[in-house]
């Protein structure tokens, strides 16, 4: 019974390791719940910069009912990860679609590393913080 009850105890240190031990670099698809009228999501790119360090380039794409157009933004982000937690912080380096606005501003992200494959949180903007999600794109780790 005692070593039943200590493997459960470290259960959650075994686990913990091992999402701080995921390999994040490479290709993901992102999303997140904005207004009902709206949806966005896009791609990312994560490469490995240093031991708790990422550079990322995203694509995001936003579209809601009550805009003329939809945006597509592509943004260079610097990333960073403290355990389990990731911190996304993003410019906006082109307008691919859809005018360049006091409406659209930076996409950042502060998500838990799950696994590998997914990672869950939060979209940050002036706007409001929303739920998002990442997941590994097919054939995504590089």
């Amino acid at each position: 019974m005692i070593r039943r009850l200590s493997a459960l105890l470290l259960a959650p240190a075994i686990v913990q390791a091992a999402h701080a031990d995921a390999n994040i670099a490479g290709q993901w698809t992102f999303s997140a719940n904005l207004a009902d009228e709206c949806s966005f999501g896009g791609t990312a790119h994560l490469e490995k910069t240093g031991d708790t360090t990422f550079a990322a380039e995203l694509t995001a794409r936003q579209s809601c009912d009550s805009l003329p157009e939809d945006f597509l933004v592509r943004q260079n982000c610097n990333v960073s990860v403290l355990g389990q937690q990731l911190s996304v912080r993003c410019r906006i380096v082109e307008f691919i679609n859809g005018y360049e606005s006091d409406l659209y501003a930076p996409d950042n992200f502060t998500l838990t590393i799950e696994s590998a494959a997914r990672m869950h949180g939060a979209l940050v903007s002036p706007y409001g913080v929303r739920p998002a999600e990442w997941k590994r794109a097919e054939g995504g780790i590089s």
